[in-house]
């Protein structure tokens, strides 16, 4: 059908164009005017785009101006010419239920639908014509004024976007928008709230719109975004836009687009990386821009009007004044606009300041009413036919409705220039697979200017990978005219190719060769060429590259431009690229600068930064001299600024979120993997298979789908840098139990390792990830001990991802023997508790878990276990569990309801209200269950605990569960408090020890010879396993003294370093009283006192807190320290041996132990995690059987975020000051703190021991930042 539908359309384009009259739009008197759509087919057509047969798609429908919360969704339409006489006669309704949809896009069977608050996709799985996946990609996007518009899908595979400055209502946890559009609208939520929210797949029957009101809601800006094709990686490219609607690139991927305001005029911008072009500028407006150094300039002149749908047009059978250029509508002027873009260096202008007309309905209109022609245009495209296709809206400034029908007008005109013919011949290809297609068929696509066809072209070429580089190569170099050819190829080696030698003969090969390094952030080694490069054109894409990339070895370079550079555009980004790359201390060294270019982009750079104080502002302007063609009148902009910020517009909702976060909590998994090791040193971990989660160890990669089965499972997260070994590769472990592994392979290796090959039975089973896009799923049972398995890509040539592990392990081993209490307690000599916790815990297990719980893991449908041990002893625990009926606690007997639909339901009460019964059931599931659906309702005098586990466990598996039941006692019984409360201990004059009970778990030095700052030595876990290096550590050891246990280190206040014990910390004594034992905790304060290096004049005063409590995971140690001197000020460097430092004992280091280092975004170890901000980072190891560590947590009440100076071989210290951009004993950024004030830090650290696979730092830390 699609086929056929697909020729008609093109036919009827050459046989009966349809008559103008009256109501059709004026045109220039060589251009041609047709009717394809009209009323009723088409009632207020918003958006139109052509989907991969050319068909036109129309997104309308009733939902704009002001809907409400039942108001009928619009549709997208497929709109058909059947009968072939040049009028559209039928439509298919692809997808509906929308909010106003306004702004299409396809890429293959994907159609993405911009319906602000919501970013939708709409997924044709059986190429049928109707969406059957609707996924919610991004929701809580404002509303629909100053929405969502301008979805384009660029040569680097991005989506863009345009969003005008309607913010979401952020109400937690139920409405949130990504981080990037909260960032642009200026709205604060708390520290754990979720940067992107998981999008919400439904399909056409239960996808539910999202409903915003207020309708004037504005935040501080909107802003061009991008994000890949699947949502990931939003981010911002340009900011500074009030309502902009429209945007589109050119053949070189250069922008455009119209931003609207409806007192000074709409203006045309031209968008670029880290622009900001006005509307909510944090201290200078200026609407236009092109005289105002603070902001970018617009790119043509202003235009009083409502500019909507824009478009690029460089047909070549069109005549030479309609090519290279863009066409711009314009809603209230009823108007269709010519702009004819130039450069004047990097800046992208107007060849005219005179907008000359394409169509026009020769008078423009009220907002509420239009008269006489029939033509509002809104949207518009270029079609497959050549011609200029519109959309036209209906003459209410809004839904109209007659007799309770929808009734505004609806057009859809095509015009075209009279020396064409607006067609081509049908074309067999568009009914094929496009896998199907030759080379050749894809390259004429390729070129093509119709969006979906190019985009699908580049998809099938990258998707034959090396296959594809010889003809794109051989045709790049042969193309000498298409220029948007040379720029699809170009961008397609790029993404095939990580490392392109691309050629840079033109200006355009040049730009996009900058561009291509930028987007995969490998640049060449001779980058600097481009910033001396005569085009600014040039100069500009590398200054955007160096920000973009964050390149900070390139700013001595930067402020060599900035120093000549004369073009208004560059040197624009090259302030931007200095404010990013540069501390405030360097730019404001850099106001000194002799030379005016230096001095200027520092004070622009520090003005957007608000890090100048007044004084500061006028003396530079006073004496700041100009290069020539830059803006003088930046003092006066500056002295503006000095007396105050410039306000932006807020409406409606405060910038704040409303509502509270819930954090979600993992189900108990077991891990049966330990020891694992790969032959390289690159970091291997595990964790559980769910969307969202990371790949790979060394990328940011996510998984996006998961078969059901193997969801939440354990995996081995490989890293990919080990991907390319074919051979010299091992990668081992060992199982605790029997399993079934699963190997995920990359589905591009098209066949498995020659190690796997007829060991791994196939399956079914497919994994998607960003990348690898697809992995195909092979299993194998294996016995429980070592597993030995080789390199990725043995016997392979082609390149692939590396693969994973997972795995199902078997705790069960049932003999037909039924399982008896007296068997059981025959097996307990040897019952492991170990076994029997992941017995319980495991959904491979008895699953106890998904109804019992036990010092909070698990469920709580059934009696809580956690102090099991001390109520029932190993026969009455052998009966419960085989016989659950024969004592059944109170309220957990079984009931029974039957519903009047003849369904019976099973279960515990769990909660009961007016309106519905919840109800828990046998394996952890729940049901809500409506009164008025129940028929009958009674209660059973059996347990709702199963009656299988005789049948199901063998009696050493019952006994390893009751070993571990036995274990769940009390810790505070009065043997335990005996046993296990803090005590101190003062044997040594210079040294007081913390002991839990009879085991000592930290020392405080008070004096010592050599360690001349105070500290805790001699860290232990609860059971004495030393987690800190010991103190005297040997001399062969690198910073045997320097680096103790737990302390408090600076390298650099007033000069003087302490980390390094050149000047000394002395104790003065205890604070208030005594050493403190209170209940279940230690407490002691001390104050000490920080000498000048030849200590005779004080520096700074210490007061700190060291607090030891009881913790279900180990022992919590808060520390608390507050520095002041009410007798001078003082101030600390940004050293990276700076705050609060740890040294770990050998074996649970990273580089000579088993150790790990994980920080809350899932970095790992020193590399991954050195240099980053952290909320809690977690170094720790494993020894015997048990991840024993120490869990660093800053206070988020301390005055800045601390970042991590981690190193493998075991120093961690979270370093509360700026970090150096290179490391030098002198500060660049000093932290004041004057006479009498003080400065106050807090930490906790969770001295932790716990089962391997039983601690999960993340939900620990979560916990206690929210105390």
């Amino acid at each position: 059908m699609n086929k056929r539908i697909t020729i008609l359309f093109f036919i009827s384009l050459i046989i009966s164009p349809s008559k103008a009259d009256d109501s059709f739009p004026k045109v220039p008197d060589d251009f041609n005017v047709a009717l394809f759509a009209q009323e009723p087919l088409v009632r207020n057509p918003c958006a139109i785009t052509f989907d991969k047969q050319g068909r036109l798609c129309v997104g309308m429908g009733p939902q704009y101006r002001k809907p409400k919360p039942e108001t009928k969704g619009d549709s997208v339409w497929i709109i058909i010419d059947k009968n072939g006489d040049g009028l559209a006669d039928s439509r298919i309704e692809f997808a509906s239920g929308f909010n106003s949809i306004q702004g299409l896009a396809w890429k293959g069977n994907d159609l993405w639908v911009a319906n602000a608050p919501d970013l939708t996709l709409v997924r044709d799985t059986n190429n049928d014509d109707i969406g059957d996946e609707y996924v919610k990609v991004y929701t809580d996007l404002g509303n629909l004024e100053h929405g969502l518009h301008g979805l384009n899908f660029g040569p680097d595979g991005k989506l863009y976007m345009s969003k005008g400055n309607s913010k979401g209502l952020t109400i937690l946890s139920e409405k949130i928008s990504p981080q990037p559009f909260r960032e642009l609208w200026g709205v604060s939520t708390p520290k754990n709230t979720p940067s992107f929210p998981e999008p919400v797949l439904s399909n056409r029957e239960n996808y539910n719109k999202s409903y915003h009101d207020p309708a004037d809601d504005w935040g501080m800006t909107g802003g061009i975004l991008r994000c890949d094709d699947d949502g990931k990686n939003l981010e911002i490219i340009s900011r500074g836009f009030r309502n902009p609607w429209d945007i589109c690139f050119d053949d070189e991927f250069n922008w455009l687009g119209t931003d609207n305001d409806q007192t000074m005029g709409d203006k045309i911008f031209a968008p670029f990386f880290g622009a900001h072009f006005g509307w909510g500028h944090s201290w200078s407006y200026d609407w236009k821009g092109d005289d105002h150094l603070p902001t970018a300039p617009s790119s043509g002149p202003l235009f009083e009007g409502s500019g909507t749908g824009i478009i690029f047009c460089n047909i070549p059978d069109y005549p030479k004044k309609y090519r290279n250029v863009f066409f711009i509508n314009d809603w209230l002027n009823r108007e269709v606009y010519i702009f004819k873009p130039e450069w004047k260096g990097a800046w992208r202008f107007s060849e005219s300041q005179n907008l000359v007309s394409l169509a026009s309905a020769g008078t423009g209109r009220t907002m509420p009413l239009s008269k006489g022609r029939s033509f509002d245009p809104v949207d518009i495209e270029i079609g497959p036919d050549r011609s200029i296709w519109i959309s036209s809206w209906g003459r209410q400034y809004g839904a109209h409705y007659e007799n309770e029908s929808l009734a505004n007008e609806g057009r859809i005109y095509r015009i075209w220039p009279k020396k064409i013919k607006p067609v081509k011949e049908p074309l067999i290809k568009r009914s094929k697979n496009i896998q199907e297609w030759s080379f050749k068929e894809l390259i004429e696509d390729l070129g093509s200017h119709l969006p979906v066809w190019r985009t699908n072209a580049q998809n099938e070429l990258i998707s034959r990978g090396n296959q594809s580089l010889g003809i794109l190569e051989k045709t790049l170099k042969e193309n000498t005219q298409k220029k948007s050819l040379e720029t699809w190829i170009t961008w397609t080696i790029g993404r095939i190719k990580k490392k392109p030698d691309l050629p840079e003969e033109t200006l355009n090969q040049k730009i996009q060769s900058i561009r291509i390094q930028t987007h995969n952030k490998i640049i060449h080694p001779d980058f600097d060429k481009y910033l001396n490069d005569s085009n600014a054109r040039v100069r500009h894409e590398a200054v955007i590259a160096i920000r973009q990339l964050k390149e900070k070895k390139f700013t001595a370079l930067l402020k060599s431009l900035a120093e000549k550079e004369k073009d208004r555009i560059v040197f624009y980004s090259i302030w931007g690229a200095l404010m990013d790359l540069c501390t405030v201390e360097e730019l404001k060294e850099q106001l000194n600068e002799k030379l005016p270019g230096l001095r200027l982009s520092a004070l622009l750079a520090l003005l957007e930064k608000d890090a100048l104080p007044t004084k500061v502002i006028e003396r530079v302007c006073l004496n700041l001299l100009f290069t020539e063609g830059q803006d003088p009148a930046i003092a006066k902009i500056a002295m503006s600024r000095s007396k105050g910020k410039a306000v932006f517009e807020s409406r409606g909702r405060p910038l704040t979120a409303k509502g509270s976060n819930v954090n979600k909590v993992n189900s108990t998994t077991i891990n049966p993997f330990s020891d694992l090791k790969s032959s390289t040193e690159n970091n291997y971990s595990v964790d559980t298979l769910a969307i969202g989660k990371k790949v790979y160890t060394d990328r940011n990669y996510l998984l996006k789908e998961i078969p059901a089965e193997l969801q939440d499972d354990i995996f081995i997260k490989t890293a990919c840098a080990d991907a390319e070994y074919s051979k010299d590769f091992q990668l081992t472990f060992n199982l605790r139990y029997p399993s079934t592994l699963f190997l995920i392979d990359d589905s591009r290796g098209e066949k498995l390792p020659n190690w796997a090959k007829n060991e791994w039975k196939e399956t079914n089973l497919i994994i998607k990830s960003d990348d690898p896009k697809e992995m195909k799923i092979v299993r194998k049972e294996f016995p429980a001990g070592i597993v030995k398995l080789g390199p990725n890509r043995q016997g392979i040539k082609a390149r692939k991802g590396n693969y994973l592990i997972a795995a199902k392990p078997r705790l069960l081993n049932k003999t037909n023997e039924l399982t008896t209490v007296n068997s059981v307690l025959k097996s307990l000599t040897n019952a492991d508790a170990r076994k029997g916790e992941d017995l319980f815990m495991s959904i491979y297990g008895a699953n106890c878990s998904s109804c019992h719980q036990i010092s909070g893991e698990g469920k709580n449908h059934a009696p809580d276990l956690s102090n099991i041990g001390d109520r029932a002893d190993p026969k009455i625990l052998a009966e419960a569990i085989l016989n659950p009926s024969q004592n059944i606690t109170e309220g957990f007997a079984a009931q029974m309801f039957k519903l009047k639909s003849g369904i019976i339901q099973t279960g515990v009460v769990l909660e009961e209200t007016g309106r519905e019964i919840k109800l828990a059931m046998t394996g952890g599931a729940v049901v809500n269950i409506q009164r008025d659906e129940i028929f009958e309702r009674k209660g059973l005098p059996i347990s709702a605990m199963p009656a299988s586990f005789a049948e199901l466990l063998n009696p050493q598996e019952v006994a390893h569960i009751i070993s571990y039941l036995a274990k769940q006692r009390k810790t505070d019984s009065k043997k335990s408090n005996e046993s296990r409360s803090f005590n101190f201990e003062r044997n040594n004059a210079n040294k007081l020890t913390i002991n839990l009970g009879k085991q000592p778990i930290a020392t405080y030095l008070i004096d010592d010879p050599i360690l001349t700052r105070r500290g805790l030595i001699n860290i232990k876990s609860p059971s004495g396993v030393p987690i800190t290096r010991p103190f005297p550590a040997p001399k062969n050891e690198d910073h045997s003294n320097m680096h103790p246990g737990i302390w408090l280190g600076y390298g650099w206040i007033d000069g003087n370093d302490y980390w390094r014990l050149k000047s000394k910390v002395k104790f003065e004594g205890f604070l208030k009283m005594n050493p403190t034992l209170n209940e279940n905790t230690a407490f002691f304060s001390a104050r000490n006192r920080y000498l000048n290096e030849n200590s005779t004049e004080t520096i700074c005063i210490e007061d700190s807190t060291y607090s030891f409590s009881p913790h279900p995971k180990g022992i919590l140690l808060e520390i608390s320290a507050t520095y002041f001197n009410n007798e001078r000020e003082f101030a600390f460097g940004d050293q990276e041996e700076s705050g609060l430092a740890l040294r770990m004992a050998k074996p649970l280091t990273v580089k000579f132990g088993n150790g790990r280092i994980l920080n809350n975004t899932g970095d790992l170890n020193g590399k991954g995690t050195w240099g980053k901000p952290f909320k809690w980072i977690d170094y720790s190891g494993i020894h015997d059987g048990k991840r024993i560590g120490l869990l660093l947590i800053p206070s988020n009440k301390n005055k800045r975020e601390s970042w991590a100076h981690s190193r493998d071989y075991g120093v961690l210290v979270a370093n509360p000051f700026p970090k150096q951009p290179q490391e030098r004993r002198e500060p660049y950024v000093k932290t004041l703190i004057k006479k009498g004030e003080k400065l106050k830090m807090q930490y906790r650290v969770l001295i932790h021991e716990n089962q391997k696979g039983k601690f999960d730092p993340k939900r620990i830390a979560e916990h206690l930042l929210n105390q």
